[in-house]
């Protein structure tokens, strides 16, 4: 497998070394480093030195280790980072730090906040070792070179390494297709590595040795009432038909090798590791069949000859490959990331998916007449926090944790409930958009499950929230505490009395077991303080529409005919789930999809050799 872009294997320090060697500092910050400091660390020889700057999840902690004005290594010792995302750029960002003797590191596409917290952290680690840091920060001015141009010839062509377009390459491969794979990013995963990984398993062996009854009659029922029926029925029939062999084969070693957790209790079962666990696995298989992968080398268009698609042009930084092939498969994902595409009413929420998602397909294949559907759906969901990137995360892992462990509901801009916090997620959508503010009450249990769920899941840690505590809500994520009640709606300047009425009336419906919004209630709200609140928003991420496939997984064009040569997988299809997803079908169609569409697209080019 080649790799446009090398990531190294990277094995993080177990703790934050929080102690220097003698001669270096123990400060964090470039501001905090004293006069005295800085005068004693110019006099060394060298240590080990630490910086602090701020990722996409939180502070991202380096450690160098100087020798005279050389920075012989550099270590992140601390990170709350994506796995497969930002986590997977750390090891590109030390590289080119290490190499270039630099701050100016390009940042990693996909992965742009935690390229900026890295840059932030070295410079605050150079400032405290005393060195100049303008040395650290020199940029050289070169001619951009020609670009070498390179031509390909392959089976098959795949655009985008998410869930899909690695399924896709994967299967093909393992059909006897060569096989090349191009990525925009420098980072493969897209919004796989982003999931939780939990996939519907409908019809598969699996599911019934585990004895879980579930038909696809069933689930092409509950994916066409939780979408409103605006699915489009042809796509879900694909899904339903199809998502247990693909499924499968995805954990069958001879097939995709990827772990879930066994045994089944639901038609959904979960990845080991999530999502950034899978995309490893798949990743690795395609290397191993011998795929040729390029990173870092976006598609910029379709090779079209007489109406027929025979390949793609992809560039890098430096080469323009001309990829000549049977069959091109598009997995270049959603375009949530594209404000142009995205409908404006849902850029009021906070945007919680994968920076490559810009819709980059739609423009390839406009000349082709081809057909979009379900192009104004957009899914959102509640029970998110924004980070301190600005960015929206799913809260799903903690809210769960806390609804289960004591009294816990939801309040808005003026303390009052309003909805079943536990209900559909449509119905407590459609509650909270009229609301100016969101915000989760809790008491300490509740407040512990929720942190538990969403620590246990690697989407912060315990320092991150005693960090927003002391910040009082004075930035995101919004996560305040008070003593009492009342306190508590003070901090978040909501009507006098408003929370403790509002508590007292749940309570009250506990002793009921039910509540006028139709939540069974069975946990009470502590009497006793302190008591906590986190502001909960809408997000949104996964686009529902796309381009029109055939039950071959072909692109078809407005007039309903497959466009020779063309083929889709994954969330650059539209019509699967109408206007908001069900759970596990995300996941599970990006394998389905790419599993089929690998299938397919192998089987057109050995029929036609």
């Amino acid at each position: 497998m080649k790799l446009m872009r090398k990531v190294l294997p990277f094995v993080l320090a177990a703790s934050l070394m929080l102690s220097a060697c003698s001669t270096g500092s123990t400060e964090t910050t470039a501001a905090e480093t004293t006069a005295e400091t800085t005068a004693a660390a110019t006099e060394a020889a060298g240590g080990t030195f630490t910086g602090t700057g701020t990722g996409y999840h939180g502070d991202i902690t380096v450690e160098i280790t100087v020798d005279g004005e050389t920075i012989t290594d550099i270590q992140v010792t601390e990170h709350t980072e994506t796995e497969g995302i930002g986590a997977a750029a750390l090891p590109t960002l030390v590289e080119e730090a290490l190499a270039g003797q630099t701050i100016n590191v390009d940042s990693v596409s996909g992965a742009t906040m935690t390229s900026n917290g890295f840059r932030e952290a070295l410079e605050a680690a150079i400032t405290n070792a005393g060195l100049d840091v303008e040395k650290f920060s020199q940029t050289t001015t070169e001619e951009p070179a020609e670009k070498e141009e390179v031509t390909i010839d392959t089976d098959i062509a795949v655009v985008g390494a998410g869930g899909a377009g690695l399924t896709a390459s994967l299967s093909a491969l393992q059909n006897g297709a060569s096989v090349v794979l191009v990525e925009k990013m420098a980072i493969a995963g897209g919004a796989t590595a982003m999931a939780g990984g939990g996939t519907i398993a409908t019809g598969s062996q699996v599911l019934e040795e585990d004895g879980v009854e579930d038909t696809p009659e069933q689930l092409k029922a509950d994916l066409l009432e939780n979408g409103h029926n605006y699915n489009d029925e042809g796509t879900v029939d694909i899904f339903v038909n199809s998502v247990g062999e693909a499924f499968d084969w995805l954990v069958d070693p001879e097939g995709g090798n990827v772990e879930y957790g066994r045994p089944a209790t639901s038609r959904t079962l979960s990845a080991t590791g999530r999502g950034a666990a899978v995309v490893n696995t798949l990743m690795s298989g395609v290397e191993e069949a011998g795929g040729e992968v390029y990173l870092d080398t976006p598609a910029t268009e379709l090779i079209v000859e007489d109406g027929k698609v025979v390949g793609v042009v992809a560039e890098s930084d430096d080469t323009i490959y001309t990829i000549n092939a049977k069959a091109v498969i598009l997995a270049t994902g959603g375009f949530g990331a594209n404000d142009e595409l995205v409908p404006e009413e849902y850029q009021q929420y906070v945007y919680a998916g994968a920076a490559g998602a810009t819709g980059d397909a739609l423009a390839m294949v406009e000349e082709l007449d081809a057909d979009l559907i379900n192009m104004e759906f957009v899914n959102v969901q509640p029970n998110s926090i924004v980070l301190p990137s600005g960015l929206g995360q799913y809260c799903n892992p903690g809210v769960g944790g806390a609804y289960s462990t004591s009294g816990a509901f939801l309040v808005n801009e003026n303390g009052e409930r309003f909805a079943n916090e536990q209900g559909n997620a449509y119905d407590l959508i459609q509650a909270m958009k009229p609301n100016a503010a969101n915000y989760l009450i809790m008491d300490q249990a509740s407040f512990d499950a929720f942190n538990a769920g969403m620590e246990n899941s690697n989407i912060y840690t315990a320092e991150d929230v005693e960090t927003w505590l002391a910040n009082n809500g004075s930035s995101n994520p919004v996560m305040v505490q008070g003593e009492t009640l009342d306190d508590l709606a003070a901090t978040l300047n909501l009507p006098e009395g408003s929370l403790t009425a509002a508590a007292e009336a749940y309570n009250a419906a506990v002793d009921e077991g039910t509540d006028e919004f139709g939540r069974t209630l069975t946990l009470k709200l502590s009497d006793d303080g302190p008591y906590y609140a986190v502001q909960m928003w809408l997000r949104y991420y996964a686009t529902l529409g796309g381009l029109h496939i055939n039950d071959q997984m072909q692109v078809l064009n407005t007039a309903q005919e497959p466009i020779e040569g063309l083929y889709a997988a994954g969330e650059v299809v539209g019509g699967l789930e109408g206007d908001i997803y069900l759970g596990g079908s995300l996941f599970g169609w990006a394998v389905t999809s790419g599993y089929n569409a690998g299938n397919s697209a192998a089987a057109a080019v050995q029929e036609n050799q």
